[in-house]
């Protein structure tokens, strides 16, 4: 089950700002943060995330589209990808 946290873990920083800046720079209280979420990782995951670095996942982040993240800074707008569901929304992937 823990492989399954380590992918929580990952989507949570992705997409939940206030997450992301509690939990970098990784240090032992960045798995404190995850515990807290109910994320408890093994010694050898702690220490493959260590490598993590907060600019990548900003940066991919960025690319997301606002009403699958969360941001503390303003609420997304709404959007209607329409019947199809294949607006224009996409971002290119298909």
């Amino acid at each position: 089950m823990s492989q399954r946290n380590v992918e929580i873990l990952l989507g949570k920083i992705l997409t939940d700002e206030d997450f992301r800046r509690s939990f970098f720079p990784v240090q032992a209280s960045s798995f404190e943060v995850a515990a807290a979420y109910g994320l408890e990782l093994t010694p050898v995951e702690r220490s493959a995330l260590c490598s993590l670095r907060k600019r990548r996942f900003e940066f991919i982040a960025q690319s997301l589209d606002p009403r699958i993240a969360r941001s503390s800074v303003s609420a997304p707008e709404s959007h209607d990808c329409g019947a199809s569901g294949t607006g224009s929304g996409n971002r290119g992937f298909s």
